[in-house]
């Protein structure tokens, strides 16, 4: 089945420029204590994220018409996400007032919302790919 579609790789591309982008400005706005810089950002980004998965997610149903429910792109995202986050702490990005302890709860956090979603895809799934043709399918 193509799970991997040109739809998904441009919102990775894209996801992962708005994540570093977010980190920067999140960290520029705690080095600075600016609450405006963090909750503006934050708001930016999660805006910025969303039409950016309702684009390619629009796009990527009429490609491959399998419901999916945005799972393959939620886990994509999580895993960017974390994965950025996580090396901004590693190659040392970060400031002084950040702690990686958020990181990892915010990873904890998401992770139970991923397996929620997880288990709607697994119910979704057993009918989405009626009336599909076999050559659609697979590679």
């Amino acid at each position: 089945m193509k799970i991997i579609t040109k739809h998904l790789v441009k919102f990775t591309i894209l996801a992962t420029i708005l994540i570093i982008l977010f980190r920067f400005c999140l960290s520029y706005g705690i080095e600075n204590q600016s609450y405006f810089i963090v909750i503006f950002s934050a708001i930016t980004y999660s805006l910025a994220m969303y039409l950016a998965g309702w684009t390619y997610g629009k796009k990527d149903r009429e490609f491959l018409p399998i419901h999916d429910v945005g799972f393959r792109f939620h886990l994509v995202t999580y895993f960017t996400h974390n994965m950025i986050s996580e090396l901004w702490f590693i190659l040392g990005f970060n400031t002084k007032h950040e702690n990686i302890a958020v990181i990892h709860l915010t990873g904890i956090s998401w992770g139970i919302f991923l397996i929620i979603h997880f288990i709607f895809f697994l119910k979704a799934r057993k009918n989405s790919i009626n009336h599909l043709d076999k050559e659609d399918l697979f590679d």
